[in-house]
Formats: C-alpha cells, structure tokens, sequence
C-alpha cells in the first residue's frame, strides 16, 4: 500500500518509544483541571500505533531520535523523565531540529484529543452539526 507516494512499512515500536511518544503528547496537551490532556486519549499508544504502519514512520523514527539526543544533551534525561517546564523546552528545540517530526506528532496529538467524545463533551463541544443538521445558533457568540 502507498500512500502520497510513501511505502508503508511495518516499523517496529518499543516500549520506550511508547513512552516518549506519550510524554511529548503529554507536553503538546498537558493535564490541566478539566482533564488529563493527551494522557486521556492515550495518545502515546495511540500515535506508535498510528506509526507502526504509516508512511511518515520514518519522520517518527528520526524524530525520535532527535528527541532523545537532544534530552540526553539538554537535561541528561531520557524524554519520560522530564518535568513539565523541560519537556516544554524540549519541545521548542525539536520544534526547530526536526520540524516535521514536531507537525507530524503536533497534528496527531491533537487529532487523537479532538477526536474524542469524552473530550467533546469535556469542552463544551455538542458533536458534529451532521447529526442534527446544523447549529441552530451557529450565528450567535458562543460561551
């Protein structure tokens, strides 16, 4: 199968790779009073599972790289072990290193986030207008 012009191949993932991908999920959506962030979606899970058969696995799999070269080299830490305040520097230096990774991963955290009814419901968020055939307040300011 190809996918714009990618193979997709069957990338192994390991269960540190899990867990760096949950802890930058975490770090593009943290927890906060109303919910646990991309820890709530299970997006580190989600997202290898995600890259175990895409076609941009091999932007995850340099990224991950990067990542764990640059925390080992900024704070002597693997990625999970990282507080919120270094995990949130970490993320704007990957943002510059390897900026495709850091869309790629940006994109699916938070398409894994808002695609959940348990967080639709979370923010206020009634559910696709399909279902009812429109907003029927779509022309009023909205709480």
């Amino acid at each position: 199968m190809r996918e714009e012009g990618r193979p997709v191949i069957d990338t192994p993932i390991t269960l540190t790779d899990i867990a760096t991908l949950a802890a930058l999920a975490n770090g593009i959506i943290p927890a906060d009073a109303r919910d646990a962030g991309a820890a709530a979606v299970h997006a580190g899970p989600g997202i290898a599972e995600r890259m175990r058969r895409s076609p941009y696995a091999a932007i995850y799999v340099e990224g991950l790289s990067a990542t764990r070269d640059l925390a080992q080299a900024m704070f002597t830490k693997s990625a999970p072990d990282l507080t919120a305040g270094q995990m949130h520097e970490l993320l704007i230096r990957l943002s510059a290193h390897s900026p495709a990774f850091f869309r790629q991963l940006r994109a699916d955290v938070c398409a894994l986030y808002l695609s959940d009814a348990g967080v639709w419901q979370r923010i206020g968020f009634p559910g696709p207008s399909t279902d009812s055939g429109g907003y029927p307040d779509f022309d009023q300011p909205q709480d």
